[in-house]
């Protein structure tokens, strides 16, 4: 089970260093859910949540075209978590460093649920130095 969500956190990784879901499409169950800790209702089925991150993902896109701004998907893990495999995503501004953890829940050899949380706090990941692009 861990190299399975290894190789999918590689492609959710990628999808966020691409800024591009074609990467994660496949990949994701009819019933996803994603949550939050930022946001107060789930976005749920693979569809909404699919539109959701094009949406984020040309946002950003417009936002990197009128300033600086860096994000990036890490490979790590976190010992609060049992060293279970996580992404920590990074955004970079003029206004400072935000870091978020990425956890994921695979069920049917799909991805379930993405769950994005300060709480593991990221931080606290053993980071890899694997940037999947």
């Amino acid at each position: 089970m861990i190299y399975q969500e290894t190789e999918t956190l590689r492609e959710l990784a990628k999808s966020w260093n691409n800024l591009d879901t074609s990467f994660i499409e496949k990949h994701l169950s009819d019933d996803f859910v994603y949550e939050s800790q930022w946001v107060l209702t789930p976005i749920e089925g693979k569809r909404e949540f699919l539109n959701y991150l094009q949406s984020k993902f040309q946002a950003i896109k417009s936002t990197m075209q009128k300033e600086t701004m860096i994000v990036s998907a890490e490979l790590a893990s976190h010992p609060a978590m049992q060293n279970r495999p996580i992404i920590v995503l990074t955004q970079i501004t003029k206004e400072g460093i935000r870091q978020v953890s990425l956890l994921i829940k695979i069920e049917n050899d799909k991805l379930k649920r993405i769950d994005v949380c300060f709480i593991p706090d990221p931080s606290e990941a053993e980071l890899t130095g694997e940037f999947p692009k």
